[in-house]
């Protein structure tokens, strides 16, 4: 049996400051969020996208786990993840059918790192630009 244990975390933080008239004003921002996960399944899916979108169907993701098992996500699909794609291209990852209308998108370029929740059973990625490439790294976790 696989032993899955993990951790996404999320810490922004910024500082503005300001003087006017010898009194200094200090505005702080932050955003934090760490889940650890000790049990569960994930799935790194990897690979090279254009502006032709790849679907990425992740109720047929030939996953396996550790000890060389295949392994499906069950339902509801993860419900998490992370991903990220290298290079100066604008590259978007959504969420396909389960979103109708409203298509949640993650956005990533030149190695940046974005997570989100998801419900539905296929991701779409592309580049979107008129031409280019990039490479993607996609991390699904769920259950």
């Amino acid at each position: 049996m696989s032993d899955v244990r993990g951790t996404i975390s999320v810490d922004v933080a910024f500082t503005d400051s300001t003087t006017v008239s010898g009194a200094q004003s200090l505005k702080t921002i932050t955003l934090r969020d760490a889940t650890e996960y000790t049990s569960g399944k994930v799935a790194i899916v990897t690979g090279t996208v254009g502006t032709s979108a790849v679907t990425v169907d992740v109720g047929n993701l030939d996953y396996r786990n550790a000890s060389g098992s295949l392994v499906a996500f069950g339902v509801p699909f993860p419900i998490r993840f992370a991903f990220s794609s290298s290079g100066s291209q604008l590259v978007e990852c959504k969420g396909g059918q389960a979103f109708g209308n409203a298509h949640a998108a993650l956005l990533s370029k030149n190695n940046s790192v974005c997570v989100s929740d998801n419900s539905g059973s296929a991701l779409e990625i592309k580049v979107l630009s008129t031409a280019g490439t990039a490479s993607y790294t996609l991390v699904l976790y769920g259950t």
